[in-house]
């Protein structure tokens, strides 16, 4: 038998292996004992011999589209969750509906199945404008929607046309206003560049008008960029599928429709700074230049002097690096080489110059034979350095040369093994001898 297993270590045991399996879950069932403690909601979920604790957690409240009410048959979704401290098992819900809703979403994946097989939502999107001047917007009158995105528009870029083209957001008109409503935006007369559909949030059975295949198919058609802002973050309708741009709420829908004016500001002064800081820099590399091309005596530009001592230095300059002081300079030149030449004229001509040419002739014989002289003692000192160096220079003072097998010297008793062969080189001669 094995080892029984405590209480705590079992029930964590079913909770590692009940839970993954029920992480996402529906369940329909009837509320009953609809409560609120502390910031929690928990209800029973319960039929006919059956029954289950569930439970609404307070960051779940506000993205719950139904409230449960007792009595209320309803559809909910969460994850199971086993308490171990108390034994109990709950489901954390996470989206309520009344139970007549299952039917729609099983017609809203039909529709999204038979649309898609059209290829409605997998066109290549659109690009929107980044400066639009004139922007259509398809809202409801008076409705929150239509309020949010003309504060966004008026705050982000104030600038830019809004055209409203008024459309019931639910009912039996939703559907026909705006269809006409797209028709009318897209004519080029208008000159929108781009279309925001917005609506505020809702149930299922209020955002249906805009899962209708009809006006899934005016947003996939339409001329310009559509823009969808339908309901809140977690509401996705058809026409989201469709358009170019799907936005979470109407107020984003008019931020990715209009540019920010602060942030434009703001990129416009960087780089009116970088341009204004690289033509400075610029402006210094060619003064250095200017500076580099005069002379090292000039006075040199000051970049903080005022602009009227500037001009006098830079025309000063000029004037120092006109044509003519250069032609100055050469007649100077010239001048001089020809009182150079007038003074040599006669010496070329041989007049004046045979003194020197015998006083020349009389000191070329010593000095030619000193330097004769000179090279012999060196020739000597370098005949007698070489005979030195001589190889059998030794060999007639008594000793005698061993060479290898190649005819090299042997310099070292190590550098051969035993029985190896040698030349021994005497002043007469030479004989074989073997290492021992």
């Amino acid at each position: 038998m094995d080892a029984p297993l405590s209480v705590k270590r079992l029930l964590e045991q079913v909770k590692t292996r009940l839970e993954p399996p029920f992480a996402s879950v529906c369940v329909v069932g009837e509320v009953s004992n609809f409560r609120g403690l502390g910031k929690h909601w928990y209800f029973t979920l319960k039929e006919e011999g059956a029954a289950l604790s569930c439970a609404v957690w307070a960051s779940q409240q506000r993205l719950l589209q139904h409230r449960p009410t007792d009595g209320q048959r309803v559809v909910v979704k969460g994850s199971l969750n086993l308490y171990v401290s108390g034994g109990t098992i709950t489901l954390a819900v996470t989206h309520c509906e009344p139970a007549g809703v299952g039917d729609l979403q099983a017609r809203l994946r039909e529709l999204e199945a038979d649309l898609r097989a059209q290829g409605r939502f997998d066109r290549p999107k659109r690009p929107l404008p980044r400066f639009p001047n004139r922007l259509g917007v398809v809202a409801a009158l008076g409705g929150a929607a239509l309020r949010d995105v003309i504060e966004v528009t008026a705050r982000r870029a104030p600038g830019i046309d809004l055209l409203i083209a008024p459309a019931a957001a639910q009912g039996e008109r939703c559907v026909p206003e705006t269809l006409l409503a797209i028709q009318e935006l897209q004519d080029p007369h208008w000159g929108c560049e781009a279309l925001l559909l917005v609506r505020g949030g809702g149930s299922l059975e209020d955002l249906w008008a805009f899962n209708d295949p009809e006006l899934v198919r005016a947003v996939a058609d339409c001329r310009i960029p559509v823009i969808t802002g339908v309901g809140h973050e977690i509401d996705t309708t058809l026409v989201d599928l469709a358009s170019d741009r799907r936005a979470a709420t109407p107020s984003q829908a008019a931020e990715l429709a209009t540019p920010d004016r602060s942030a434009l500001g703001a990129e416009l002064r960087r780089r009116m700074e970088a341009l204004t800081a690289k033509t400075l820099w610029r402006l210094r590399g060619l003064e250095t230049h200017l500076n580099l091309l005069t002379d090292q005596g000039l006075q040199r530009a000051n970049p903080l002097a005022p602009t009227t001592t500037r001009l006098g230095a830079l025309a000063q300059r000029l004037a120092l690096a006109h044509p003519s002081r250069g032609l100055d300079g050469a007649a100077a030149t010239l001048a001089l080489l020809r009182q150079r030449l007038a003074h040599v004229g006669p010496l070329a001509a041989g007049e004046a110059d045979l003194p020197r040419v015998r006083d020349a002739q009389r000191r070329l014989g010593p000095a030619t034979l000193h330097a004769i002289q000179r090279r012999d003692q060196r020739l000597a000192v370098l005949t007698e350095r070489l005979h030195g160096l001589d190889p059998t220079g030794p060999l007639q003072r008594g000793f005698v040369l061993a060479l290898g097998r190649d005819g090299r010297p042997v310099t070292q008793s190590q550098s051969l093994p035993t029985g190896a062969a040698l030349r021994l080189r005497w002043q007469d001669g030479e004989r074989g001898a073997t290492l021992d």
